[in-house]
């Protein structure tokens, strides 16, 4: 349990890092461009970590559609692709800082769309942290 908090922050810390290095990407290369390296960047990573751990390069594209359906496979990777280019494209526009404070809103949409989508169960503590979330970024993006 505690690995999975220690990646959550390392994600978080990357992700800071990351935008922080997008924007000024940004200024020389278009959303499209920076889209287009990351993804073929992490083709070849995930070649190469396939072939050090001597799995298969073929098991990258060996799905069974019996364990997770063509719709919901394509629903994630439409959606992963769409939230990737919004982020560049709002880094470019807003810059970092701007642009990570809004995204923060995001586990209230997670919590959202898990209930309608899924039916999981969602308790008010929830939507009221989404509501907070939200009024500290429009505070931060309007005054900070």
């Amino acid at each position: 349990m505690m690995y999975g908090y220690f990646l959550a922050f390392l994600a978080a810390a990357l992700w800071g890092l990351n935008y922080s290095l997008d924007q000024r990407a940004l200024a020389a290369l278009s959303v499209w461009q920076l889209y287009f390296l990351h993804s073929v960047f992490g083709v070849i990573i995930t070649a190469l970590i396939s072939i050090c751990l001597r799995h298969p390069l073929t098991d990258l594209f060996m799905i069974d559609s019996t364990v997770i359906s063509p719709r919901l496979l394509g629903a994630t990777l439409l959606v992963g692709t769409a939230a990737g280019l919004a982020i560049f494209g709002s880094v470019s526009a807003l810059g970092a800082s701007k642009a990570s404070i809004l995204e923060i809103s995001y586990p209230f949409f997670v919590a959202l769309f898990s209930y309608l989508i899924f039916g999981e169960s969602i308790k008010g503590i929830v939507l009221l942290g989404g509501l907070m979330m939200f009024l500290g970024a429009a505070i931060i993006v309007k005054w900070g």
